[in-house]
């Protein structure tokens, strides 16, 4: 017998809470930040997150990333996650090699920048079981990215996340301004008691677009990026991955043990992103919004969504390459913003990179 799914939605939502944050990250994409036509709308009531949680479960939505902004900026962030810990998610997975449909408590996930971490709020994460992400975007470099001298600060809530046996992930975007101490940075992290990596090369968006000519890094510092988080993964015996993906022919040569790389956009197809007001985009990149998540069937048929699902955006310079059904040609969302079509190359590939 065949299980039906209980939606065409991933499985897993980022649900951005929040348009606030208080850090000035230069290298932050969030496409209200750009200065451009994105407007914030108002954002979403206590109830109205709480209701949409309880339609994703039953939609068979298993996987909660919450963020902002800075969500623990939002005076209900911890109401909205112990909400969330309390319902029951379809989920469809393989058990003892059968296909098995059945309810379970989503995952839930923080992302951070740590610096409304409380003792408290540690507390909750590790009775509930929530996994934390908190971005360390350099050691030296933290003040001069973020607007804040908290590298430290992120050190230590990993130290305690060890000690309360909190699973986490060390979040470092790498530019061109701190890709030099990048094998500190994650040393020092992994020194810590960080778990595991994710990693995410700069991509032009958001506030990021105002300063790409300082912090985009070119194909040969990518492949370097790549090659020294690997090392350290190895050194430290830790996995991670690259966040975004990146075109096949960037990896060339490259022997990497540790470190997974994706070339697949995995935009509405693995995950999906719910902003502040409640509607749906493709991916936290994307600047263009769809339906609001209450009106999640019209994003079956909505041109852009279909765009990802499809995978209908394969960049001309890439269509004779005999290893396009290996490779998207990079971050589909990167070429879109910084280039204005999403079958534009990725900016990794472009001339001014």
């Amino acid at each position: 017998m065949r299980l039906k799914s209980p939606s065409f939605l991933p499985a897993t939502a980022v649900l951005e809470l929040t348009y606030a944050c208080n850090h000035q990250c230069l290298f932050c994409s969030c496409p209200w930040e750009a200065g451009r036509s994105f407007e914030k709308l108002d954002e979403l009531t206590t109830v109205q997150w709480k209701e949409i949680l309880e339609q994703l479960c039953d939609l068979g939505v298993s996987s909660f990333a919450f963020t902002g902004g800075e969500a623990l900026l939002r005076d209900d962030c911890i109401e909205l996650m112990e909400h969330a810990s309390t319902l029951q998610a379809i989920k469809t997975e393989t058990i003892d090699g059968k296909l098995v449909q059945h309810r379970k408590t989503p995952e839930l996930y923080l992302l951070s920048n740590g610096s409304t971490l409380t003792e408290e709020i540690m507390g909750f994460l590790a009775e509930k079981d929530v996994k934390l992400s908190i971005s360390l975007p350099g050691l030296s470099t933290f003040k001069e990215h973020t607007g804040h001298d908290n590298a430290d600060m992120v050190l230590g809530w990993f130290r305690r996340a060890k000690e309360l046996g909190i699973q986490t992930t060390v979040n470092s975007t790498v530019t061109a301004l701190n890709l030099h101490e990048l094998p500190k940075t994650l040393s020092a992290a992994f020194l810590a008691g960080a778990g595991q990596l994710l990693m995410n090369r700069f991509l032009p968006g958001g506030r990021g677009l105002a300063h790409a000519h300082r912090l985009v890094l070119n194909l040969e510092q990518v492949r370097e990026m790549l090659s020294a988080a690997d090392d350290i993964l190895v050194r430290a015996n830790r996995t991670g991955h690259l966040g975004t993906e990146i075109p096949l022919c960037a990896l060339d040569g490259l022997e990497l043990k540790k470190l997974q790389v994706g070339t697949r956009c995995s935009a509405a197809r693995g995950f999906f992103v719910i902003g502040p007001s409640g509607y749906v985009r493709v991916c936290n990149h994307s600047e263009h919004r769809l339906s609001h998540i209450t009106r999640w069937r019209d994003l079956k048929e909505n041109d852009y969504w279909r765009t990802f699902t499809m995978k209908t955006y394969l960049p001309a310079e890439c269509r004779g390459c005999g290893r396009m059904t290996e490779c998207d040609g990079g971050c589909r969302e990167a070429a879109n913003v910084f280039l204005g079509s999403v079958a534009a190359p990725d900016p990794l590939l472009t001339p001014s990179s």
